[in-house]
């Protein structure tokens, strides 16, 4: 059973990403859920990626490199 997926977040949260690693990322956290996976996705179809969103590590799953 997979953990609930948080809805929203305290701001502060949102205003130490912005802090700690930029604006930018801090905009795209504050994305809701279903905006980011569908963008991970497109990222991940579209470009030669790790499969950072592969079930199994890439090590298991034959990875990038790996047929």
């Amino acid at each position: 059973m997979k953990p609930p997926i948080p809805q929203h977040l305290p701001e502060i949260y949102y205003e130490i990403i912005a802090r700690d690693l930029g604006e930018d990322k801090a905009r795209w956290a504050r994305l809701p859920y279903e905006e980011r996976m569908k963008e991970l996705e497109w990222y991940h179809a579209n470009f030669n990626t790790p499969d950072d969103l592969a079930l199994c590590p890439a090590e298991l799953d034959g990875g990038v490199d790996r047929p």
